[in-house]
């Protein structure tokens, strides 16, 4: 091959282009940083990196923006339940202090006062949130657990129970059943004749209830010509086979008749009370059902709410009704059957489970959420207001017996015959008093027992929500090392050596300059020199 000058200057321009493009390519490295600014460089590299920057962007997006949410979902949530925990303390050592026999009106009507705070302290407590969004309501986390305002809206709850969730209970009467009279209703003018009371007018009787979960149900969600299928599915025993019964209402006046009938009824009979929302159960037809794996079916009406109430669409299923609307709407919550006729063999107590999870690692997911019916449920409230109730008709037959005590020593006013017509009426409301201590005793007794229980599964739940958090951290540390690793990786992939680039972008120029020497001296030199 014939070399020529005009070759020689040819290669040594394509040399020092070379040089001065590795030069370009080193200055890029040493200022960016990177080892390739584009894929073609190193599609090997390249690759890698876009992996390896995707696996670093997930594992930023669990650790610093999905687990922290989590963890502040989890730890208001355990904040809410160690409130409620403390109310439930507190409310527990109020029924302790109540069942003492010796307390005075005044003492108990302390009680009851703080009764009354502690259990709408509870259910407050259950509205708490998070972002906005509701902790306790599943999947509904755009409504609060309970009415917020007093409201008129039409509910047609089921609720289910076993055997076990009936109980057996004590009526103190103070209405004659001869003569219809009531004690409280004795005054300084008729103390005698038609409205006087005998002590053997005063009773006390067992009766067996089903107490559901909402009370004033109001006697306009009862129609005229009420039968079983109208409030209540079909009561099965254990074995599956149909009890057969029959049911009623009462209300007003008639709940004291019920409760008489249904203590001393051999028939299988049921009573509903839509003002205390309880269904009574006679004695028979509880012998039929007491076994726990009995299944007993209620559906029932409420429109009329107050605020504080238990939303019912967070536990049962149920129907709401908009009456406002033409035709009218009807929303259906909680149910797996679209036949309402089936509704009783679907309906589970509680709300169902509604599981919010975040996803804090891959394939890792953590629930964050604690639904209602695990917290806050009804019977705290329930048992609040019956032993409320229940202090409340005492005190108004203490300041009965209390008014005859003042008559009875009034010899001024009354003769001898009309005082001892007083004492007889005095006689019928200190046995009524003596009986209805005994009860309120009892019944403070039995919802320390009860709230106990309670408490128990409150404490189970926060210790739920603290295995979730303990999870929840030791998958955050993780994540920590995770991103740590990744991104070590990646700049090992990625990262161009500053010390290495910059020896060899020296070494690049001393060789350029020493290219740019040689080219120089060797252009000198022409043909015309040889001639």
């Amino acid at each position: 091959m014939r070399i020529t000058n005009k070759v020689m200057q040819n290669n040594s321009l394509t040399n020092i282009n070379k040089n001065k493009v590795l030069q370009d390519s080193l200055t890029t490295q040493l200022t960016t940083g990177k080892k390739i600014n584009k894929p073609s460089e190193d599609p090997v590299t390249a690759i890698r990196a876009l992996r390896l920057r995707s696996d670093v962007s997930q594992v930023t997006q669990f650790s610093k923006k999905n687990a922290p949410d989590a963890k502040s979902w989890l730890e208001i949530t355990e904040s809410s339940v160690k409130t409620t925990i403390s109310v439930v303390k507190d409310m527990i050592e109020k029924c302790e202090k109540g069942s003492n026999d010796t307390l005075t009106t005044d003492d108990r009507k302390i009680i009851i006062d703080s009764l009354k705070e502690l259990r709408d302290e509870v259910y407050a407590t259950g509205n708490a949130d998070y972002a906005g969004r509701f902790l306790f309501t599943g999947y509904r986390t755009d409504t609060p657990l309970t009415f917020t305002e007093n409201a008129t809206e039409n509910y047609h709850i089921w609720e289910s129970f076993k055997g076990d969730d009936i109980d057996k209970m004590t009526y103190v009467s103070t209405i004659s059943s001869a003569t219809g009279n009531e004690l409280l209703d004795i005054t300084e003018t008729n103390y005698d004749g038609g409205a006087q009371m005998a002590e053997t007018d005063i009773t006390s009787n067992e009766y067996f209830r089903i107490r559901l979960s909402y009370d004033n149900l109001g006697t306009a969600s009862w129609s005229s010509g009420l039968n079983k299928e109208d409030w209540s599915g079909p009561i099965r025993d254990a074995s599956g086979n149909q009890i057969m019964y029959d049911t009623d209402t009462a209300t007003g006046a008639a709940v004291d008749a019920a409760y008489k009938e249904i203590a001393t009824t051999t028939d299988n009979k049921m009573i509903l009370l839509p003002e205390t929302g309880e269904v009574l159960l006679s004695k028979s037809l509880y012998d039929a059902i007491k076994n726990g794996d009995a299944n007993i079916t209620l559906g029932y009406n409420k429109n009329n709410w107050k605020n504080g109430d238990l939303r019912p669409e967070h536990y049962f299923a149920c129907q709401k009704t908009d009456t406002t609307k033409t035709p009218a709407e009807t929303i259906k919550y909680n149910q797996q059957s679209e036949d309402g006729d089936n509704i009783f063999d679907v309906f589970q107590r509680g709300l169902s489970d509604q599981p919010i999870e975040y996803q804090v690692g891959f394939n890792q997911n953590v629930r964050v959420n604690t639904v209602a019916g695990e917290v806050y449920i009804h019977d705290v409230g329930r048992d609040v207001d019956e032993i409320i109730n229940l202090a409340n008709n005492l005190t108004e037959v203490e300041a009965t017996r209390d008014k005859l005590k003042e008559m009875s020593k009034d010899t001024e006013t009354y003769t001898e015959a009309q005082i001892k017509d007083i004492k007889a009426d005095l006689d019928a409301a200190e046995k009524a008093v003596t009986l209805m201590k005994d009860q309120l005793q009892k019944t403070f007794s039995k919802y320390i027992t009860s709230m106990q229980g309670h408490l128990d599964t409150i404490n189970a739940s926060l210790t739920t929500i603290g295995n979730r958090s303990s999870r929840l951290e030791l998958i955050s540390n993780r994540l920590e090392d995770q991103t740590t690793t990744f991104k070590t990786l990646q700049s090992e992939n990625e990262d161009a050596d500053a010390t290495e680039v910059a020896v060899q972008l020296s070494s690049a120029q001393v060789s350029y300059q020493a290219a740019l020497m040689a080219t120089s001296d060797m252009i000198k030199e022409t043909l015309l020199n040889y001639l």
